[in-house]
């Protein structure tokens, strides 16, 4: 049996194995091709470099297959995107950069931070578990095990988690960006009914969105203590005035949103696209028209039998037909009285 490396392990080792784990997620083991592409770097150099790593017990390499990692190497590559993703934290949080420019500093400062530095930041960070982009944080020694991850809708009320929201489209994305839901961001369950979940996002401001958006949200659930709401409140104990009316505020507000399909929305009443249904021709008919979850829609208005019906989108009227407009799903918000 080979011995694992007593040296540290270069910046280029580091790139391959942190490539090797990323695309391990599509195919396993990967192919030396595959590989040669992702890196932008000649297949020749790619298998040079794959058979000193299998030297060095970082991955097995199988001629005409491909390669993929120890358990040596896994813990290696943890170890890596431990220190980007730690780095990626503390730029977006602390220097107020974004996530995209966090992303590319990173990959500079992964292969300079030793390991008793990362330990440092990650205890200056509050040791956080999820990075700004919604990938989880690999723990120091190494070691990732499987988190379950659920539907935001499955939390109950007074549950947090974080919002992974690594597959979604960009239009939800930037919807719920407008909300305050970010990927990797915190949200805290206050309550929620059949139709709709009331939250607070990470700047403690309420926010509602429809049950079936939260179903497609992908969300860790985050250990520690529950709602403010029932924190510090004892069975029997006596409610505080003020504590009782903002629950009342926080029950009253979650009741302003509601889910319907477009065809029974009145005229005049505005909406935000939460998913559009149908097939074939006659859903991207909608999708072209820019019918697309997150945008908002308002009723102008309704012919006498129903259809069609007149919509304004993004400033300009469109008419869809009736069995168009029961394909798309809107949630519409109500103002507090």
């Amino acid at each position: 049996m080979v011995d694992s490396p007593a040296k540290p392990i270069s910046d280029s080792v580091q790139m391959y194995l942190v490539k090797i784990k990323r695309l391990q997620e599509q195919i396993r083991p990967v192919p030396l091709s595959f590989l040669a592409d992702s890196l932008c770097i000649s297949p020749v150099s790619v298998n040079e470099m794959c058979r000193k790593m299998q030297e060095q017990n970082l991955i097995e390499y199988q001629p005409y297959k491909g390669a993929s990692l120890t358990e040596e190497g896994e813990r290696a590559a943890a170890q890596v995107l431990r220190h980007h993703r730690l780095w990626e934290v503390f730029l977006v949080e602390k220097l107020q950069f974004s996530a995209a420019e966090a992303h590319e500093i990173a990959d500079e400062l992964e292969h300079a931070t030793s390991k008793e530095l990362a330990e440092r930041l990650d205890l200056f960070l509050g040791n956080p578990t999820v990075s700004p982009d919604g990938k989880l944080i690999p723990p120091g020694d190494g070691i990732l095990t499987p988190t379950a991850t659920c539907a935001l809708g499955a939390l109950a009320a007074g549950e947090s988690g974080y919002c992974m929201m690594d597959e979604m489209d960009e239009t939800i994305l930037e919807y719920l960006s407008q909300a305050g839901i970010r990927k990797g961001g915190t949200v805290q369950v206050l309550s929620k009914t059949e139709d709709a979940m009331l939250l607070l996002n990470e700047e403690q401001k309420p926010i509602s969105l429809s049950r079936q958006l939260c179903e497609t949200i992908k969300a860790v659930r985050k250990a520690g203590p529950g709602s403010p709401r029932s924190s510090g409140r004892n069975s029997g104990q006596e409610i505080d005035p003020n504590e009782k009316e903002k629950d009342n505020m926080q029950d009253a507000a979650i009741n302003t949103v509601s889910q319907t399909s477009l065809d029974k929305m009145k005229i005049g009443q505005s909406g935000t696209v939460v998913s559009v249904g149908g097939k074939g021709p006659i859903k991207q008919r909608m999708m072209d028209m820019g019918l697309v979850p997150g945008s908002a829609v308002k009723v102008v208005r309704v012919a006498p039998l129903g259809d069609p019906i007149e919509l304004n989108l993004k400033g300009y009227n469109l008419s869809v037909r009736l069995n168009e407009a029961k394909a798309v799903q809107v949630e519409i918000r109500k103002e507090l009285e």
